[in-house]
């Protein structure tokens, strides 16, 4: 298939890929990135677990999110070890599983943050709900994830790159979803994730691929009606899209709570 030359605008949230749209975009993440690498100011590394449902009993990363976030953690400890500095964007409101009925008791920012915390990463180097109150906005795909992600980066000038950890068939859609936002993102699997796949949320399948192909060419920014129809069911049927009260208790430490 022959991407268009300009810009075809969809109905249904749909945004044609284009050639035109390809150089444009890669050529303003060239030059942020370009930018930040010359900033004095630019110290910063962002990093970024994406965020996976269902937890376990509700409350704990589940095998896939946890090595995510060991990985991302590495990398974490990398960067100071070496005298750098590093923060992280921890993503993901309440979620629901259809396919189970059961629904989470605990947002996966929460979620994420205590495990990082209890990893001795200091609260001061985490961001999460503040950042989703912030942009106003709730997070259940990973375009949703890289959207506020792209705007944390972009207001704060102190970032100098940023990391994606992922599952492999999420490699693709994250990618495009970087230049859509405009942000220099780099997409890292870790080995565990891409050995055993068949095992995984987020694997190289059919779903996958189809996910894939139809953001590469149709939705580019995660804002079809498709997309948001295929993930409207991992809202709470409550209503409540973060860490439900009786457990708030457990996750006073994490800095979006403690300032409040």
């Amino acid at each position: 298939m022959r991407i268009p030359k300009e810009p075809i605008n969809r109905p249904d949230g749909e945004r044609l890929v284009t050639v035109n749209w390809l150089k444009t975009k890669r050529e303003r993440v060239a030059e942020l990135r370009r930018t930040r690498a010359e900033s004095q100011l630019a110290d910063t590394s962002l990093i970024i677990p994406a965020a996976q449902h269902p937890l376990v009993g509700g409350i704990l990363p589940n095998p896939e999110f946890e090595v995510r976030l060991a990985a991302a953690l590495e990398e974490y400890k990398k960067t100071i070890t070496a005298g750098g500095k590093a923060e992280f964007f921890l993503t993901g409101n309440r979620h629901h599983d259809s396919a189970s009925g059961e629904t989470d008791n605990v947002a996966l920012y929460d979620a994420a943050g205590l495990w990082l915390m209890q990893h001795k990463v200091p609260a001061e180097a985490l961001h999460g709900k503040d950042w989703l109150d912030l942009y106003n906005a709730r997070q259940y795909n990973g375009a949703a994830e890289i959207k506020v992600a792209a705007k944390g980066f972009i207001d704060n000038p102190r970032f100098s790159d940023v990391t994606y950890v992922s599952s492999p068939g999420q490699r693709e859609r994250a990618t495009m979803y970087g230049l859509a936002y405009e942000i220099p993102l780099d997409v890292m699997v870790p080995p565990d994730l891409s050995a055993n796949q068949q095992e995984l949320f987020h694997s190289q399948g059919t779903l996958g691929l189809a996910l894939n192909g139809f953001t590469r060419v149709l939705d580019p920014y995660g804002t079809s009606r498709l997309l948001t129809k295929m993930t409207a069911d991992r809202i709470p049927p409550d209503g409540n899209v973060g860490t439900v009260p009786e457990q708030l208790s457990n996750y006073a430490d994490l800095p979006w709570y403690a300032t409040t």
